[in-house]
C-alpha cells in the first residue's frame, strides 16, 4: 500500500487526502494551523469560464496540467461531488456545482458570486428571492451589523422586498459582535409569510430561511475548517530528508513522517507555503517561485514595481509544476519524483478571483490521485 503524506490542512490538502484514500493509499495529513480556509465567507468560487482559462492563461495551474477541457470538466465533477459527500459526512452540507454560478447576499446586502455554498445559504440565491418578501434579522445587542441597512441594500440593489426584523438575545454581552452568535440557536421572529435572512453562525434555522454570507473572520470558515481538520495531525513540518531525487521523510519537531509520496498543500502566505520579503521564497525545499512563468529572482525590480501599483500582484506568484503537479526548481525541472504540489501555493492565477476554490479542489484531487500511484507508475 502506498503511503502518502499531505502537508497542509486546507481545502487542497483535504481534497488530496480524499482522492489518495479513494485510490487505496494510506494517508496522513499534517497541518500546522488553520490557514486561509478558515477565513472564507461562505461562497466557493470554482471557475467562471474553463475554456477561456485554457485558451488565454498559459501559466494558470489548470493550463499547466496539459489536459483538455473535457477531461478537466470530468475531474472537476468527480472532485466536487466527492468533496460534497465527504464534508456532508463530516457535518457540513454543501450544495452547488462548478457548472452553475449563483449570487448570494452578504451581511451588507451586496451580491457575491459562488458555485458551491453551505445548504444553509443556498435558499438565499438572489434570483430565487425575486418577488418574495424577505425579513432580515437583526440582533439588538449586536452593534456591528445593521439589518435595516442590509434590507435597504437588498431592496435598492436587487429589487427584493426586504425589511428588517429586530430580535433580542438577552444573555449576549453588551456590544456583542457577530462572532458571539456562533453556535446559538436561531431566534424566532414575528414575520409571517416571509423568507427569513439570518446573520451567519446560528444553528437550527427554521424552514424557509437562510444565512447571509459573512466577512472574515467567518462562521462559515470556522465550520469548514472544523470539518476538514478531522483526523489530521497537528504539527509543523520544518525539514525533509531526501535521497537520489526523492523525498524519504518529513520532520516535524521530534516526529519523523516517512512516506512513498508527499503533497505540498501548504497554502500561500497565511498558511506558510511561501515566505514574503524582498524576494518571495518557498521555505521548506527551496523550490522555484515563479511569476508570469519567470522565476521571481530573475524578474528583479519590475515585480516590486508591479506590487507597488497592485499589492495583489504578489499573490499571483507561486510554485510552478509540470503536467503531473511535480513542483519545479528555478531551472524549470522537477527535483523530486515523489513530490506533488496543490492549492494556493501554486502561482499563475488570481488567488481571490473566480478560481479561488477551484484550484485547491482540482489540483488537490489530482495530486492525491497521482501520489497514490507512485509505487505503480514511476513516471508521467
Amino acid at each position: 500500500m502506498t503511503k502518502v503524506l499531505v502537508i497542509g490542512g486546507g481545502i487542497a490538502g483535504y481534497s488530496a487526502a480524499l482522492s489518495a484514500r479513494r485510490d487505496g493509499a494510506d494517508v496522513t495529513v499534517v497541518a500546522r494551523a488553520p490557514g486561509a480556509t478558515a477565513l472564507y465567507a461562505g461562497g466557493m468560487e470554482v471557475i467562471d469560464d474553463l475554456d477561456a482559462v485554457l485558451a488565454g492563461q498559459p501559466h494558470h495551474p489548470f493550463s499547466r496540467l496539459g489536459l483538455d477541457g473535457v477531461r478537466l470538466a470530468t475531474e472537476l465533477d468527480n472532485a466536487i461531488q466527492s468533496l460534497t459527500l465527504a464534508l456532508g459526512k463530516d457535518g457540513l452540507k454543501l450544495e452547488g456545482s462548478w457548472r452553475k454560478r449563483g449570487l448570494y447576499a452578504d451581511i451588507h446586502g451586496l451580491a457575491r458570486p459562488a458555485n458551491v455554498v453551505p445548504a444553509s445559504v443556498a435558499p438565499g440565491e438572489l434570483r430565487a428571492l425575486s418577488g418574495r418578501r424577505v425579513a432580515v434579522v437583526g440582533v439588538k445587542q449586536v452593534g456591528e451589523y445593521d439589518a435595516g441597512s442590509t434590507a435597504q441594500a437588498l431592496k435598492e440593489l436587487h429589487g427584493i422586498e426586504a425589511f428588517p426584523e429586530e430580535v433580542s438575545i438577552p444573555d449576549l454581552p453588551i456590544s456583542a459582535s457577530l462572532t458571539d452568535l456562533y453556535g446559538r440557536r436561531a431566534p424566532q421572529v414575528r414575520a409571517r409569510s416571509a423568507t427569513i435572512a439570518y446573520p451567519p453562525g446560528l444553528t437550527s434555522l427554521p424552514p424557509d430561511s437562510f444565512e447571509l454570507l459573512a466577512s472574515p473572520p467567518s462562521p462559515h470558515g470556522w465550520r469548514l475548517q472544523q470539518a476538514i481538520s478531522l483526523g489530521s495531525v497537528t504539527a509543523q513540518v520544518t525539514s525533509f530528508e531526501t535521497s537520489a531525487g526523492r523525498i524519504v521523510s518529513a520532520r516535524a519537531g521530534e516526529r519523523t513522517f516517512r512516506a512513498d509520496a508527499f503533497i505540498l498543500a501548504t497554502g500561500l502566505h497565511i498558511g506558510g507555503g511561501l515566505k514574503g520579503g524582498r524576494v518571495t521564497s518557498e521555505p521548506l525545499l527551496r523550490l522555484g517561485v515563479f511569476h508570469g512563468g519567470e522565476p521571481v529572482r530573475s524578474v528583479g525590480t519590475r515585480l516590486q514595481h508591479l506590487q507597488y501599483l497592485d499589492p495583489a500582484e504578489e499573490l499571483r506568484s507561486g510554485l510552478s509544476t509540470d503536467k503531473g503537479l511535480h513542483p519545479l526548481d528555478e531551472d524549470g525541472n522537477p527535483p523530486y519524483a515523489n513530490l506533488f504540489a496543490a492549492g494556493a501555493v501554486l502561482g499563475g492565477y488570481e488567488y481571490a478571483g473566480p478560481c479561488g476554490f477551484g484550484v485547491p479542489i482540482l489540483t488537490g484531487w489530482l495530486a492525491g490521485t497521482w501520489a497514490a500511484k507512485v509505487n505503480r507508475v514511476t513516471t508521467r
